[in-house]
């Protein structure tokens, strides 16, 4: 009867290979799953309120204070997003014995059942591959020592790097008895303080944004992002995740991160860049409690990850690390820090440039819930200042636009001028305001349409819908 082969024992280099591996599935398909159910999630990290969303931090080690960074972080992100955890705090089980030890009088301990979540650890090692074929691993000392050697001009045996990669688990604070409450409590944000802050976000980045008449997306060449006007947008939810989405698109510019490949505009580099802006979506989204543009889902993003890479579970881990990188920097902005991104423009310019952009907006008479000055006034500054649109600035608009459909919309922007134009030049007012109200019945039917609402048959018994404000 012949006996088993025992199995032979794994080296560093296969376990830390199956250890990625499992990473990288686990991450794919949790960004996968969280595609399958794209705009129906819970907020992250937020009160239990219709008051407003939570404005926590990004996940980090409680017992060091770092954030997490990369792949972990992503993972750590859609594990708090999919398990709707509150809190953005984790450890690992050796960190939390030495929080008990710090807290004696407390009962500090792992909820029964819960399972933490596995991150990578990377280690980079030297090594040297003899004629004969085993490996010999270095330690510090001895890469001083052949570094000396090479100093003094003494041959030195080829000294290979490699990066590899250990498991350890941590718990996010929820599932911990007993764990000390944060010192700090985070804003409750309001949907119009969220609105305000994206916009405030997107304007300090530095990318311009223009409304018109056409579709949403970024024009590379000309460094812009172009968006359809607020009110052709079901909500200001959907308006800010489309304008969030372009504005992605243009973070991967040369003079910020640089995404584009130097072999120039390929399918496989598209649908990689698509990858990476729908996984941004998704994530900002539930982040932010903001709806996926459109109608995009799982199915979207694996039509993408097919064309890019055949299906390969790499390359969704692969976009979704690298979306998470804008996210990162998008946190930090929300909480009043400069950004860590070396692209990112300096604070004493953030002002200036959102004054640009709210008079970008206002040549095509956009009003926005954003203002430099409030912002420039504000001690807190990284808090939303909600603000409306002044009488003086849509006059301005108006007089100098040359466009008669332009002049309709910053009429219904604001009512008041209508009066103030009839009395300057009745004829020619009261062809604007019939203009207004074809305008205003068009986007009303527009919008039913869109939200599958019957259309009214006669404009004459139609009553006007409100202009949408955001």
């Amino acid at each position: 009867m012949s006996q088993e082969r025992p199995a032979e024992k794994k080296n560093r280099f296969q376990i830390s290979r199956e250890v990625q591996e499992d990473f990288v599935n686990s991450v794919a398909e949790n960004m996968l799953a969280l595609a399958e159910t794209a705009g129906k999630w819970q907020k992250p990290w937020a009160a239990d309120t219709a008051a407003g969303m939570c404005l926590g931090g990004m996940p980090f080690c409680a017992a060091t204070g770092r954030e997490y960074g990369g792949a972990n972080l992503v993972k750590l992100i859609l594990t708090g997003i999919i398990k709707g955890y509150q809190d953005d705090r984790w450890v690992t089980f050796k960190q939390l014995q030495q929080i008990q030890a710090a807290h004696p009088e407390q009962d500090i301990k792992v909820k029964k059942g819960a399972k933490g979540v596995k991150l990578l650890r990377p280690e980079e090692i030297a090594f040297i591959v003899r004629e004969d074929g085993p490996w010999e691993y270095l330690t510090n000392k001895q890469l001083k020592d052949i570094a000396a050697q090479r100093e003094q001009g003494q041959e030195t045996p080829d000294v290979q790097h490699m990066m590899l990669f250990y498991p350890f688990t941590v718990f996010n604070a929820a599932q911990i008895e007993g764990f000390p409450p944060k010192e700090q409590q985070a804003h409750i944000m309001t949907a119009v303080e969220r609105n305000d802050f994206v916009e405030r976000f997107i304007a300090c980045t530095g990318i311009p944004v223009e409304h018109h008449t056409g579709d949403a997306y970024y024009e590379a060449k000309a460094d812009v992002v172009k968006m359809p006007f607020p009110e052709r947008f079901i909500s200001s939810e959907e308006y800010y995740a489309t304008k969030l989405h372009e504005t992605y698109h243009a973070t991967g510019h040369k003079e910020r991160e640089h995404r584009k490949d130097n072999k120039g505009e390929t399918l496989k580099n598209y649908a990689l860049e698509e990858m990476r802006a729908e996984m941004f979506s998704m994530l900002a989204g539930a982040r932010f409690n903001l709806p996926m543009p459109e109608s995009n889902s799982a199915a979207y993003i694996a039509h993408w990850n097919q064309k890019f890479s055949g299906g390969d579970a790499k390359a969704v881990f692969q976009a979704a690390a690298e979306a998470a990188k804008v996210l990162t920097t998008m946190n930090h902005f929300a909480l009043g820090e400069q950004p860590k991104a070396a692209w990112f423009p300096l604070r004493e310019t953030w002002t200036e440039l959102m004054a640009m952009q709210v008079q970008r907006d206002a040549a095509t008479g956009v009003y926005l819930q954003q203002s430099a000055e409030i912002a420039a006034r504000s001690t807190d500054a990284h808090l939303p200042r909600p603000v409306s649109s002044s009488f003086a600035e849509s006059v301005t608009a108006f007089t100098e636009a040359n466009d008669a459909v332009l002049k309709a919309r910053i009429i219904l922007q604001n009512p008041d001028l209508l009066t103030m134009a009839l009395k300057q030049d009745s004829e020619a007012s009261r062809s604007l305001a019939d203009l207004c109200a074809a305008l205003s019945q068009s986007l009303s039917m527009g919008l039913d349409e869109k939200q599958g609402k019957p259309v009214p048959q006669s404009p004459q018994t139609a009553a006007p819908v409100a202009r949408m404000r955001i």
